[in-house]
């Protein structure tokens, strides 16, 4: 079991708390949707979506874990209807992933629009932002995003540690810097493929909450997903919901506070095991460093 000498935070975003020791908060599980090959026609699946949104609520109700709602939005027309309908769906905060800097910035200046920036958590401040981004993030700020701390030069645990501190080689300005007027901070070590940096990634996850005590985490799943050996595996379809389990059992264990799990879809069997492992390291720390565990938490619910 790991404690941290630095003080960690915690962040409250909407009802959601993420950050601290292990074991003082349960460990906030991402399920996402509208990701790409989901659907053959996303419009005409919302229904379907707003099913499995409830269905992934109701099992964290049960479990007593932290969930939130992935929607990704590749393109600018998808904008006004995704968000139109998840913030109708969804009580609370949505993380919104959104691969391209342009998108990224027509995103910003809808939920600007609407009032809606305290809502989201915005995914991801990364290498990738451009000045016109920056600019939009000055007047359009939201409250909470992830700054992926991915380096394309050095898939070192210290590679990802400079992007953050000082933009490595990469950029004149450390991603916490360009992204200082952001009230909520979560750090994802960005995961590469398997051969890539992937264990670093892993490896990063303690390294971050001790040089910055900010919450932390990362999305596992991508590494599962990128594996080539997997894609031509005869029973795929079948084991890859246990992959993605198993395969977020390690980040928790070096004290990760937020896991992007993969597909909702998947909820019913990831969320338990998110739940047990919760369990496991708060029992721990509770007994060896007298972390005080919340009521609301798979320790004392379970």
């Amino acid at each position: 079991m790991l404690t941290f000498a630095k003080e960690q935070k915690i962040y409250k975003i909407d009802d959601i708390e993420v950050g601290g020791q292990p074991g003082e908060r349960a460990t906030l599980a991402v399920g996402s949707t509208f990701y790409e090959g989901q659907f053959k026609d996303p419009k005409s699946s919302l229904e379907e979506v707003e099913e499995l949104i409830l269905s992934q609520q109701e099992t964290a109700d049960e479990l007593a874990v932290q969930t939130l709602v992935d929607v990704f939005i590749y393109e600018e027309d998808e904008i006004d209807w995704k968000v139109d309908f998840i913030l109708e769906v969804v009580e609370g905060v949505v993380s919104f992933d959104v691969p391209e800097s342009e998108v990224r910035i027509q995103l910003l200046e809808h939920l600007e629009q609407i009032g809606a920036l305290d809502s989201i958590l915005y995914n991801s401040i990364n290498l990738g932002i451009t000045d016109d981004e920056l600019k939009t993030l000055e007047s359009c700020t939201p409250k909470a995003a992830i700054i992926l701390a991915y380096d394309p030069q050095d898939n070192s645990a210290q590679g990802r540690l400079n992007m953050v501190k000082g933009g490595s080689r990469l950029m004149p300005d450390g991603l916490l810097a360009v992204s200082n007027n952001i009230e909520h901070r979560l750090l994802d070590t960005a995961v590469t493929p398997f051969g890539e940096g992937a264990s670093e990634a892993l490896r990063a996850v303690p390294v971050f909450k001790s040089e910055f005590g900010l919450p932390t985490g990362c999305a596992m799943h991508n590494a599962v997903e990128s594996w080539s050996w997997l894609s031509k595996y005869r029973n795929k379809n079948e084991v890859m919901p246990m992959l993605d389990a198993a395969v977020d059992v390690p980040p928790m264990l070096f004290g990760a506070d937020f896991i992007y799990y993969g597909p909702i879809e998947n909820a019913g069997k990831q969320l338990p095991v998110v739940a047990m492992i919760d369990r496991l390291i708060a029992e721990g720390t509770e007994t060896y460093f007298g972390i005080e565990v919340p009521k609301n938490h798979p320790l004392n619910q379970l």
